[in-house]
Parts: C-alpha cells; sequence; structure tokens
C-alpha cells in the first residue's frame, strides 16, 4: 500500500520511518527524508510525499501507538 501526503507523515512518525520524494519538474526524487523535511515539502505539495507500507503492516493488529514517557 502506498501511502502518501500527510497520512504518509502520520504513520512515518508514529512507526519511526524515512519518507521518499517523489521527482517533480524542478527536483528529482529524494530518499530518507525525515518528518520536518517532508512536512515542509508537504506544505506546497502533499501528493510529493510518499511511502510504502506492506499491507499486513497496515492493516494488521491494532497496537498501541503512543509514545513511551
Amino acid at each position: 500500500m502506498k501511502l502518501t501526503g500527510f497520512s504518509a507523515i502520520e504513520y512515518a512518525e508514529k512507526e519511526g520511518l524515512k519518507l521518499q520524494k517523489a521527482a517533480d519538474r524542478i527536483d528529482d526524487a529524494q530518499c530518507d527524508l525525515t518528518i520536518a523535511e517532508a512536512e515542509a515539502i508537504a506544505a506546497d505539495d502533499p501528493d510529493l510525499i510518499w511511502l510504502e507500507v506492506p499491507d499486513g503492516e497496515y492493516y494488521g493488529e491494532p497496537r498501541n501507538m503512543q509514545p513511551e514517557r
């Protein structure tokens, strides 16, 4: 499953993953973006940010997603 935009950012933040940026007419594609970098890009064009997640992982068993304190 391919998540895009702010859905991808939210999921990556909860799971501690890096994000990808698709190429556009100005810049090449980028890999391993941080949450802050992805949010800055998504503010202009959320469709450029994406994250590939296996269906079983995304739709799997519910997990506690609260950060540990």
